[in-house]
């Protein structure tokens, strides 16, 4: 264990990345399946979305991120939704993927209470056979590390008409990642995540669709950030974004029918970031939404008019 503190100490970008444990992200602009299980089938139909997000560029050893989700109605009050994501800093990667379910009850008019659950695995490796790693004496002695661990999370949602507010605990596993000899490595500890928006209409043209998302990890200090996307014509968004440790501004729309781009670029003037080229991240999904069905059936072309109301 003391061999991997040594080495992990050499390669701090790979470190930083791994005390959050969990990836940072602001794809929940445009997916919100990102921030909660619960979300999956909210949006009344099947979407799906991959992101790619590379931090600190020009940095050795910097994480990159990538993820393809999906999720969408099953019934009425029902949604599946799942994904696959890789996480890589430096001699670190993770592979993890899970499988959502969501309930969503109705309250009262347009008021909706979902909750969701997901479960998967998270497949970890610490590669020290790499010429970073063997740069150190003490890791040139060690073995890589390759571990399978169950992780699960669960999400709370409120929403009524424009208003979204939710809890989830994105990782509710305490994992520990063992090396051969069955040493615990390292661990992965409880995350969670707190989150509200809402959204408004000035005009036809105009909204906004500000949204707040907090996250603690167990032994860690809480990260908070707040985005306000600025939408016109539901087509196009400029999304700006405050964040505790940088700025992120992000620029998107939807170029044909149900296809979305989102691209985001953070920076910031303090700490690693400050020292790198910032972080960029894209996102490209495509929604496709249900089609309603009406209580009222279709009239019978072969009736009368009277016949058919009073079917």
């Amino acid at each position: 264990m003391k061999k991997i503190f040594i080495f992990t100490l050499c390669l701090l970008p790979s470190a930083f990345c791994f005390s959050q444990q969990l990836s940072l992200s602001n794809q929940y602009v445009v997916n919100k399946f990102w921030l909660s299980p619960a979300y999956a089938g909210a949006g009344n139909g099947f979407e799906a979305f991959g992101t790619f997000r590379s931090e600190w560029m020009n940095v050795a050893g910097s994480p990159e991120t990538k993820v393809i989700s999906a999720n969408g109605t099953i019934c009425k009050n029902m949604g599946l939704g799942g994904s696959v994501s890789t996480l890589q800093a430096g001699i670190f990667t993770n592979i993890s993927a899970n499988a959502s379910y969501a309930y969503h009850l109705r309250l009262s008019g347009p008021q909706m209470l979902s909750f969701g659950l997901g479960l998967g695995l998270l497949e970890s490796h610490v590669d020290v056979s790499g010429a970073n790693a063997q740069s150190d004496p003490v890791a040139a002695n060690s073995n890589n590390v390759s571990a399978l661990a169950m992780d699960a999370s669960f999400g709370i949602l409120y929403r009524c008409k424009k208003l979204h507010a939710g809890f989830s605990i994105p990782r509710m596993f305490n994992g520990k990642i063992k090396d051969e000899d069955k040493n615990k490595v390292y661990s992965f500890g409880p995350h969670y995540r707190g989150h509200i928006g809402y959204g408004h209409s000035f005009n036809n043209d105009w909204a906004i669709d500000p949204i707040a998302v907090i996250s603690i990890a167990e032994n860690a200090p809480s990260f908070y950030e707040v985005a306000v996307p600025i939408i016109y014509k539901q087509k196009v968004w400029l999304a700006p974004a405050y964040k505790k440790t940088s700025i992120a501004v992000g620029i998107g729309g939807i170029p044909y029918k149900n296809f979305i781009v989102n691209y985001a670029y953070e920076f910031s003037s303090k700490g690693m970031m400050a020292n790198s080229g910032g972080s960029h991240e894209i996102t490209i999904g495509w929604k496709m939404a249900s089609k309603k069905k009406s209580d009222t059936p279709a009239p019978d072309s072969k009736k009368p008019y009277y016949e058919w109301l009073n079917k």
